[in-house]
């Protein structure tokens, strides 16, 4: 039976062993029958570099699977080669520019977006807030072009203070996607973050609305949704009330292990719909 929302899974490859990935593979299309035969709907695709998977054959076999792909995680590029569109240094930020310009024909080919979470970098030691806000509004506004043109879509994810400081909450995203002037970018929310960051659930998911794009899920301990404190049941509330309809994304630490994590945030989020439907 299809979920009330759409439930999904993280999956990365190549990402470094204490990623906060569920599932790690070196063979998407695997990947993709699990997911399905358990009863997934969507998969988010967290890959380096764009040739490192084939787009549209991809895209086809998880279709044929019954499986959507969510979205594509373009972080490792960040924290595996430095790359950042708001460095101080023009050459990385046109080559972290250009990266997410492949990423985000690679996401046309698979009829979904792109994440921008760690890829915008951190305001490093002697840059001040406007320095790097400025770079990231110049960096957004090339990517928005480009994901206009070739009908691409960008989300950028709010992060706690413990991995970055700029763009920490929901607000601070949106108040950056009124200065990059573009409807083809919206909001990215992570509970794992929110409950660090916002002062309740309510408001940031209103507050976005329909430029909400993407959402990941993890309980306060970083573990699997049901493994922690968070009461999921008024978050599900507030994004049926805004009418979300794509993917909540099982993002979560590997414990005890991946598909044990994935199989149990699922059967915790799907107990919630089921009793929102009057199953």
């Amino acid at each position: 039976m299809p979920h009330l929302i759409k439930i999904g899974a993280t999956c990365a490859m190549g990402a470094p062993a204490n990623s906060p990935f569920p599932i790690m593979t070196d063979d998407f299309y695997a990947t993709a029958r699990w997911l399905s035969q358990y009863g997934f709907d969507s998969m988010e695709v967290h890959i380096r570099a764009p040739e490192m998977v084939d787009g549209p054959r991809l895209f086809e076999y998880c279709r044929n699977q019954g499986l959507e792909i969510s979205s594509i995680g373009t972080g490792m590029a960040y924290g595996m080669e430095g790359l950042s569109i708001t460095s101080p240094d023009q050459s990385v930020r046109a080559r972290a520019v250009q990266r997410l310009k492949d990423q985000l024909d690679l996401g046309v080919q698979m009829n979904c977006p792109i994440v921008i979470g760690s890829m915008r970098g951190v305001i490093e030691e002697g840059q001040t807030f406007q320095q790097v806000d400025r770079r990231m509004v110049e960096s957004m506004r090339e990517l928005a072009e480009h994901a206009e043109k070739v009908g691409g879509e960008i989300v950028i994810e709010a992060i706690d203070r413990f991995e970055t400081n700029y763009l920490k909450t929901a607000a601070d995203v949106l108040e950056l996607i009124d200065k990059v002037g573009s409807d083809r970018v919206l909001v990215h929310l992570d509970t794992y973050h929110m409950n660090l960051e916002e002062q309740d659930w309510r408001s940031p998911i209103l507050r976005c609305g329909k430029r909400l794009g993407h959402v990941h899920v993890a309980d306060n301990s970083r573990n699997y949704p049901g493994w922690g404190l968070i009461d999921f049941r008024p978050i599900l509330s507030y994004l049926l009330e805004i009418g979300y309809s794509r993917s909540l994304t099982i993002e979560c630490y590997p414990v005890p292990d991946g598909p044990t994590a994935a199989l149990r945030g699922l059967r915790h989020l799907s107990a919630i719909m089921d009793a929102y439907e009057g199953k």
